[in-house]
């Protein structure tokens, strides 16, 4: 039988695990696309895309001073977020197991889809000027600039163009176009396609094994895209597509915690219930906006 005095303890052990368990398997769709770092500090502050410039000759006496260029500086302060489940004593009793398996796994859920939705929201929010990043400009603009100094010029990673093969490609070059911070080319790979739920049927029919020649092509021309991966942003309204160099993505867009989700137990006044509470503290951004390029049709 289940003693009021220990069920306390007895639940934490069974609740963590089922917490555990389904977090795991839920948050790799936003390892696949940004990066996650750990602090054990208040924020945490990144430069975007910079160096050093070219390397002149060596004269055979003087070496001479590089001066870096550096980006635009991102500061990550997480945030925190908290709520908790309670579990009382009866339902405990007629079935410990069923009650701690829905406490951790519901706990889980809501605290991994606060996430996710914060996720889909740094792209869904691309072209919303309330939202910006270091440079002072939103995800997608016309009007980054390319440099940390006044009167720097710009460059645009965002267009209107509809989601196709012709226009993916037409994206991959102008991304070969970009300079970095000091003015060198920007070396890049635009790999992966981020689309709406509506696009995701195109995006299977450009991507993957089965794509070798081009969907609906007189020509039945090879397809420039076909290495490509694609991931659903639940965000994006239904035409907006982006593509990007996941690596890059991977190095300047960032989740950013000092502590990963987590379930913590409290032990309320009332000795029939039990709560549960669930926290995490984290952040989500960009310090540089050169490594995607996003479409936005009319």
């Amino acid at each position: 039988m289940l003693d009021i005095y220990t069920y306390q303890d007895d639940l934490y052990p069974l609740v963590t695990k089922w917490f555990n368990d389904r977090l795991d398997k839920k948050r790799a769709i936003i390892k696949q696309v940004i990066g996650f770092e750990s602090i054990d500090r208040i924020d945490l502050q990144e430069q975007g895309v910079g160096g050093y410039g070219l390397v002149p000759k060596y004269d055979g006496s003087t070496i001479p001073e590089l001066n870096q260029k550096r980006g635009f500086k991102k500061v990550y302060t997480p945030e925190e977020y908290s709520a908790k489940a309670s579990i009382q004593w009866k339902y405990a009793k007629v079935d410990m197991s069923g009650e701690a398996k829905k406490a951790g796994t519901r706990m889980a859920d809501s605290l991994h889809m606060t996430q996710l939705r914060a996720f889909y929201n740094l792209f869904a929010n691309g072209w919303n000027g309330s939202f910006v990043g270091a440079d002072g400009q939103p995800l997608f603009s016309a009007a980054h600039p390319i440099a940390n100094e006044v009167g720097a010029e710009t460059f645009s990673n965002t267009g209107t163009d509809t989601f196709s093969i012709a226009a993916i490609t037409k994206t991959q070059t102008a991304a070969q176009r970009f300079k970095t911070f000091d003015g060198l080319e920007f070396d890049c790979d635009f790999n992966i396609a981020l689309v709406s739920p509506e696009l995701e049927p195109k995006a299977k029919e450009y991507f993957g094994a089965d794509a070798k020649l081009i969907p609906d092509s007189a020509e039945n021309g090879a397809n420039p895209v076909k290495d490509m991966n694609y991931i659903v942003i639940k965000g994006f309204s239904a035409k907006q597509w982006a593509v990007g160099d996941k690596d890059l993505m991977m190095e300047m867009m960032k989740m950013v915690e000092i502590t990963a989700p987590t379930v913590i137990r409290n032990k309320p006044d009332n000795p029939l219930v039990t709560e549960f509470v669930g926290y995490m503290d984290f952040t989500m951004g960009w310090s540089d906006a050169r490594q995607i390029f996003g479409h936005n049709p009319a």
